[in-house]
């Protein structure tokens, strides 16, 4: 087995392992795969694949167990990647350091976050689920019963202090304390210059995470004129995978419809008047999803349950909201 140079001995020593893995036992990210931790460091990646290659798998052992580990035995030069892993991710600010200690916040009652979601309109128990976290941040939610952005915002002020957060969770955290509204827009249907969360960017974040290719497909198949290379692109996606991501998106529309039911309401009594809803996406500002936004809603209001008859997701979360397509709507219908 490979020896390590003498510069890098004391740094990887067992000390030094022994003491990186006590603190890192108590990271709520211990479960969170050591690629997607190196990622969020900008390192190099961690090159071992698979789900159980997390921190945990690693940190219940001693420095001399370590080495022995079939991962470690035959490329030792790991054991430095994986320090430096766990190191990095422990070195991250506290997104709450300037600001208050906890404790002195608990007992004022003063949280930063929640007093600029107020400043910003934006409604505290707006839900997680709908929030544009990766598959990790929203897991980490689940696992804490974070549900609510209210929740989101007491969890974080009340987190101890070797808490550490990382990825999308740290830059969302810091977006909302420091009221970064580029960014925000980035994670909540929010309209940066505006007060209030909004319909269409909530819309336009369920359509983010597909791929160049799904969102082509979707678009030509709507009646979207593509150029030569971007027909190509779409053409990858085929029928059956459009199908799905089609079926996808409705199923993930009726919560978001049921955040923004006047908008909703509004947004059916134009179709059944037949007036166009084109303008109502006008401020998603991106031609492709804004084409399938428009045939996403008409699609999916005209396969709903008649007025009045509420969903099961509508029935047990929905909290009525207005919005600004009623004076939109008033004026289409000359009221």
């Amino acid at each position: 087995m490979s020896e390590f140079d003498d510069d890098k001995i004391e740094k990887h020593s067992s000390l030094h392992w022994d003491k990186l893995r006590a603190s890192f036992q108590s990271s709520m990210l211990v479960d969170t795969r050591l690629s997607s931790l190196a990622e969020s460091l900008d390192t190099e990646n961690w090159p071992i694949k698979g789900k159980e290659e997390t921190p945990a798998k690693y940190v219940d052992l001693t420095f001399d167990e370590l080495r022995e580990t079939p991962e470690m035995q035959a490329n030792p030069e790991r054991i430095r990647l994986l320090m430096d892993i766990l190191e990095g991710t422990l070195a991250f600010d506290d997104p709450f350091g300037e600001m208050v200690q906890a404790e002195e916040a608990n007992a004022s009652g003063d949280n930063e976050v929640l007093k600029n979601l107020g400043r910003l309109q934006i409604a505290p128990e707006f839900p997680m689920a709908l929030i544009n976290l990766s598959p990790e941040s929203k897991s980490l939610c689940a696992n804490q019963k974070l549900n609510t952005l209210e929740e989101f915002a007491d969890f974080s002020q009340n987190m101890a202090q070797h808490i550490v957060l990382a990825g999308d969770f740290r830059r969302l955290l810091n977006a909302l304390v420091h009221v970064d509204e580029k960014t925000i827009a980035g994670y909540l249907p929010f309209r940066p210059g505006t007060k209030g969360l909004h319909l269409p960017e909530a819309i336009a974040l369920l359509i983010d995470p597909l791929s160049t290719e799904e969102r082509l497909g979707l678009y030509r198949r709507y009646g979207g004129q593509l150029g030569a290379e971007e027909q190509g692109l779409a053409e990858k996606a085929g029928r059956q995978r459009l199908n799905e991501v089609e079926a996808d998106l409705r199923e993930r529309l009726q919560p978001v419809f049921a955040w923004f039911t006047q908008e909703r309401d509004d947004l059916r009594s134009a179709l059944e008047y037949g007036q166009p809803i084109d303008r109502f996406f006008v401020p998603i500002n991106d031609p492709v999803k804004e084409t399938i936004a428009v045939r996403l809603v008409s699609d999916t209001l005209k396969r709903a349950p008649a007025r009045g008859a509420l969903s099961s997701v509508e029935t047990a979360t929905s909290t009525p909201r207005t919005g600004g397509l009623g004076a939109l709507w008033r004026k289409l219908r000359g009221k």
